[in-house]
């Protein structure tokens, strides 16, 4: 009889006899038989073609689905592709088994391809495939010899222990290997290390077929038909080993490769289906109009502009603009060029909603867009690194030990011409590819869900083709969140002095400088007016302010002001007074009037007091005691220092460097409502990052 031995639904496929030595083939427009003679040397095609007959029937049938119905089954196997292009390697690196980064130290040639079967040859060496894969339908055979270890590396760096950088799936005879004494993680389907897999493997020198699907932190792996591995990556947050992060913390995007570390290792049938595509949903955050979506966090209004479907950043003040809404899982892309040489600017990531103390920046993971500033330590290419309090891991150590992530290659366009970035941020983990190559890289990012941001820094820099593809979340605890919106609104653009009363005299003396609002000391204007006045007025409110002190301090003597609010005496009733750093003296209004002025100074007493309350003896003493600083939290002197003021009814509380000073102190007679100052006292003072919200 004639049996079907090879039958595949494609363009092309085969009918063999192994009585009649003869093969045929069938195209969907024609049938070839080609004749052999048989063992017995007798033609005995004569056979073959009476039986032919009995086939036409059924390749009938067979064209009628190539041409109908099989074309669904046909779209569905063609989105898988071969790994290897033929017989060839091309392409594909070679390298050493612990490090791969490191070239092969064997000699000869480890790895070899023969009629679409992959041989590892006992070498102890990887096999790296050219290209990056993310989300994808993995399906292949492994056989192995006895005393055999090898394994299927997913989604790896270029560099490190592919098991521990990305992860191995195992491929072992792990009773000889191991001489019975392997931990279930190491056998055969589990992610090595990490995740044991059930036993459904087949005997040494048995074909083992796979199906490896990976989708986002989801791995299934399917080994002869039984489901082995189902596994969520996102919720394996603590390493079971110490060579390497725990899963949640590697990338979900890289290389794919095989290992062979002793015996032998062969892989047949092996084809892959990307899911990246059909996966990405992208929406804009730049409509090409406005900045709708966008809020100017603590720029003027001129800083950021659109033209031409482009957002103009005009690099001036120091600042950002978020989005928004926060992100924690998603594909970031959009496009930026500098227009002059040197320029510089920011992407920021995971972005709480304000600048931190001192600063003009939040805290983020920053996405440098800068140009044609490289060294040992930076680069212009997209370095990747925690600011102001933001933490995470760069994925290769840096020369300086800095947090860090410096790119692999040197890829970014100089002044003038567009770059493209795209930044996959997953469950803390950061890529980001260069115009159109994954270069740099960072694990462990805090906070991993926040505002993106984009920086003014001084650069003419122009932004394009902003959109994002959110990914499932993980529903992060509150710790790694950046800081959400509270509803400030900023009083000073960095630009000038819009929003504040400017009088003659104090022209050229209160003046903005970048992100800080300086004054000298010196308004030539007369009373109240030498004092910054709001032009708003203001009910119930919280206020933010940062200041300091930055001339140099000189020693000063200075009084000793008890809990109650009195000044200490000796034991003739002498005001005692204690030798103290002094750098000077302000303040802030609240309500229009400097009775309420909160206190900024050098005295042991610390800033925050309420300085007309405490020193009116017609008061009563728990009005006295209230308006006195329960504790001292100023910075050293000549660093910043953060004001938080709650002004609600006759009720003031003061916050100070994060520290409680004062504690709803009632003000008996303070306005209901009334303009903020910032205080002349004759001494330098800057100011920054002045923020509110006015509550109802």
């Amino acid at each position: 009889m004639i049996r079907l031995r090879k039958f595949r639904l494609s363009c092309c496929f085969a009918l063999r006899s192994k009585t009649a030595g003869r093969q045929v083939s069938v195209t969907k427009n024609n049938f070839y038989i080609e004749s052999r003679a048989s063992k017995t040397g007798r033609d005995e095609g004569g056979i073959a073609m009476k039986r032919l007959y009995f086939f036409l029937s059924t390749v009938a049938v067979v064209l009628g689905l190539l041409t109908g119905g099989t074309r669904a089954l046909q779209a569905a196997e063609g989105e898988f592709a071969p790994l290897f292009a033929g017989d060839s390697l091309a392409g594909w690196k070679v390298s050493d088994w612990s490090n791969i980064s490191t070239p092969q130290r064997v000699e000869g040639t480890p790895w070899k391809i023969e009629d679409g079967v992959l041989y590892g040859l006992n070498k102890r060496t990887w096999i790296i495939s050219p290209k990056e894969y993310g989300d994808f339908v993995l399906k292949l055979e492994t056989k192995i010899s006895k005393n055999s270890n090898g394994g299927i590396g997913l989604r790896f760096p270029l560099d490190g222990d592919p098991a521990y950088t990305g992860m191995e799936i195992q491929v072992v005879d792990h009773e000889v290997y191991y001489r019975g004494s392997s931990q279930p993680q190491q056998r055969t389907g589990s992610i090595y290390d990490e995740i044991a897999a059930k036993d459904a493997t087949k005997p040494v020198g048995q074909w083992n077929s796979w199906e490896i699907t990976a989708r986002g932190s989801k791995v299934q792996i399917v080994l002869n038909g039984q489901k082995v591995i189902d596994a969520d990556l996102s919720r394996e947050t603590k390493a079971r080993q110490k060579k390497g992060p725990p899963l949640a913390e590697r990338p979900l995007r890289g290389h794919i490769g095989f290992q062979n570390l002793n015996g032998t290792i062969t892989l047949r049938n092996m084809m892959i289906k990307e899911l990246d595509g059909a996966e990405e949903k992208f929406v804009s955050l730049f409509n090409g109009r406005n900045l709708d979506g966008w809020v100017n966090v603590n720029c003027g209004p001129e800083t950021w502009k659109v033209r031409d479907g482009m957002i103009i950043c005009s690099g001036v003040p120091t600042g950002v603009m978020r989005t928004e809404k926060q992100y924690e899982n998603y594909i970031l892309e959009l496009e930026w060029r500098h227009m002059k040489k040197g320029g510089n600017a920011g992407l920021f990531i995971h972005s709480g909603d304000l600048p931190v103390t001192g600063k003009p920046f939040t805290r983020a993971i920053e996405v440098q867009i800068l140009d044609g500033r490289n060294s040992g330590s930076y680069t212009s290419h997209g370095d990747v690194f925690g600011i102001q309090g933001a933490t995470m891991t760069p994925d290769k150590i840096h020369p300086n030990g800095w947090m860090r992530s410096l790119p692999s290659e040197r890829r970014c366009n100089p002044a003038g011409q567009w770059n493209h970035y795209r930044v996959e941020s997953r469950n803390g983990m950061i890529n980001l590819a260069v115009n159109g190559k994954v270069v740099t890289r960072a694990f462990g990012a805090n906070p991993r869900k926040g505002y993106i941001c984009l920086e003014s820094e001084g650069g003419l820099v122009h932004f394009r083709n902003i959109r994002i593809c959110e990914l499932p979340g993980s529903n992060p605890p509150d710790d790694v969140v950046a800081q959400k919106d509270r509803g400030f609104r900023s009083l000073y653009n960095g630009l000038d002095l819009r929003g504040w009363k400017r009088v003659p005299g104090s022209k050229g003396h209160w003046t903005a400088k970048d992100w800080i609002l300086d004054y000298d000391g010196k308004s030539e204007a007369s009373g109240d007016d030498r004092n910054l006045w709001s032009e708003e007025e203001f009910g119930n409110f919280v206020l933010i302010v940062d200041w300091r002190l930055p001339d140099k301090p000189k020693v000063t003597k200075v009084p000793v002001i008890l809990p109650d609010g009195s000044e200490a005496t000796d034991a003739n009733g002498k005001e005692l007074t204690v030798p103290v750093m002094d750098a000077g003296d302000s303040g802030v209004y609240l309500r229009g009037v400097s009775k309420s002025q909160i206190n900024i100074w050098n005295w042991p007493v610390g800033s925050g007091e309420i300085w007309g309350y405490r020193r009116d003896r017609n008061m009563p003493p728990e009005v006295r005691r209230g308006a006195t600083p329960i504790l001292n939290a100023d910075n050293p002197v000549g660093q910043w220092n953060r004001f938080e003021i709650t002004v609600i009814d006759d009720k003031v509380t003061v916050v100070l460097n994060g520290k409680t000073v004062i504690r709803e102190a009632r003000l008996p007679g303070l306005p209901e409502r009334g303009p903020i100052a910032l205080q002349h006292h004759g001494d330098h003072i800057q100011f920054a990052n002045i923020y509110i919200k006015e509550l109802n």
